[in-house]
């Protein structure tokens, strides 16, 4: 009687192997969605949006923040008095408005015009192309010296950035590669997505940032004295939507990808048996008698 072929057995290290190529993967994603979102916060139009809301929030809060009207009839007064309807704000800075720049705008949206012309050179250039527009040397040292964490979001660190995203896909794709080769039928599908999930995981501790971000930030009316509390929170709460918003969109989609591909492992392992090979039947005992 001939007997069926069976099934080659898995070997057991392919177990051991996708649990160490498994955890070394999380972390490695986890690096590459952290890099990959830095790498999208400072591209050119977020980059810029953000510059130009901490600039604006920064140096509006003694004022009584982005929506007071002060300054900018101010600026609007001083432009109509102009014979040839332009006005320099700050002295020794070559940023000049003109009347068609902040027609029909609103305070904020006045604002964040005129702050725009700073952060645009500080993104393209660094501190040293905002330092640029100062014509007084000292003034150019003490913006240098100013912009403190502000110039890390630019076009070169974008770059960079860009950079070593490559290193880290290429890395996650090799890990990406052995853990599927190392797992068994829709464990193929279930182990890079629990991957996938399990790194992007910690993104959610950024819901309950936005959440407080959504509050009205605290700020003093003009006049008062601005503590370091209020002024922190003012600007943050300004200018960190625009990152949070990115964050959380790039976190929920990485985990809808992996929570995707677990259920489909899981759904496929309970309703697609493999075939089973059919043992032949056995002869019938020869009649001896």
């Amino acid at each position: 009687m001939s007997t069926p072929s069976s099934r080659k057995p898995r070997p057991y290290w392919h177990v051991d192997a996708k649990w160490l190529t498994g955890m070394l993967l999380v972390i490695v994603l986890w690096f590459t969605f952290l890099t990959y979102n830095l790498y999208q916060i400072t591209a050119e139009e977020p980059g810029i949006d953000f510059l130009t809301m901490a600039l604006a929030s920064a140096f509006s809060q003694t004022g009584g923040g982005l929506d007071q009207v002060g300054d900018v009839e101010l600026m609007r007064e001083k432009v109509l008095e102009s014979p040839d309807g332009s006005w320099q704000p700050i002295e020794g800075l070559n940023i000049i408005v003109y009347a068609e720049d902040i027609a029909d705008l609103s305070p904020r949206e006045a604002r964040l015009w005129f702050f725009r012309q700073w952060a645009e050179p500080l993104y393209y250039k660094g501190p040293s192309g905002l330092a640029a527009l100062a014509d007084d040397p000292e003034m150019q040292t003490s913006i240098e010296e100013g912009s403190g964490m502000l110039a890390l979001v630019s076009a070169e660190t974008h770059t960079q950035l860009a950079g070593f995203l490559g290193v880290l896909a290429l890395v996650s794709a090799g890990l990406m590669g052995l853990l599927v080769l190392f797992s068994y039928r829709f464990g193929r599908l279930g182990s890079p997505g629990c991957a996938i999930f399990l790194a992007a995981l910690p993104g959610l501790i950024l819901l309950p940032i936005q959440g407080s971000l959504t509050e009205a930030p605290e700020t003093q009316a003009a006049g008062e004295q601005l503590t370091t509390s209020v002024f922190l929170t003012s600007v943050l709460g300004d200018a960190l939507p625009v990152v949070i918003d990115i964050l959380l969109r790039s976190y929920l989609t990485f985990l809808l990808i992996g929570f995707a591909l677990m259920v489909v492992a899981v759904l496929g392992t309970l309703f697609i048996r493999p075939k089973k090979t059919a043992l032949p039947k056995a002869a019938p005992d020869a009649d001896l008698g």
